[in-house]
């Protein structure tokens, strides 16, 4: 009689064991669907063409920075963005005495990713450079270096 009471007693807690862990998971799983939801409809927003998206997007740098970061963006794409920026956005914020500007890493990751691109070209990396260092020497000794850096980087 002890026996069967301490099983009775060991499957009453596993069932409630098991309705608490249902009742606990449940609402996760919904969360995670209205997640995977909003993930789908802001890549269904970014595959839009041109022409639906706003001049302001077009040109905003970091939006710019992102066409570059993408890596399907094609070599019309790239171009557009690099005309683009030199432009809007050719001038680098002035040097903070010896160190560079925080708006410098900025120009550090869009010379990465476009030396790094798989659609990228000669053309592509020689115009923004020498855009850069011709309006920005303070800081030539310092493109120099991501130049050189982001070359040596490529597979």
């Amino acid at each position: 009689m002890d026996v069967e009471l301490l099983i009775r007693g060991f499957i009453g807690l596993v069932v409630l064991l098991g309705l608490l862990m249902l009742l606990f998971l449940l609402p996760a799983r919904k969360k995670k669907a209205k997640k995977e939801q909003k993930i789908s409809n802001s890549t269904k927003k970014s595959a839009y063409s041109k022409r639906e998206r706003s001049p302001e997007d077009e040109l905003s740098f970091d939006a710019l920075r992102a066409i570059i970061r993408t890596r399907s963006s094609t070599t019309e794409e790239l171009e557009r963005a690099v005309d683009a920026i030199i432009r809007h956005y050719i001038h680098i914020p002035p040097k903070l005495g010896t160190r560079t500007h925080p708006d410098f890493d900025k120009y550090v990751d869009v010379i990465v990713h476009l030396v790094r691109h798989k659609n990228t070209n000669k053309d592509l990396i020689l115009k923004l450079d020498k855009a850069l260092n011709k309006e920005n020497s303070a800081y030539k000794a310092e493109l120099n270096d991501t130049l050189s850096k982001a070359l040596n980087s490529r597979g």
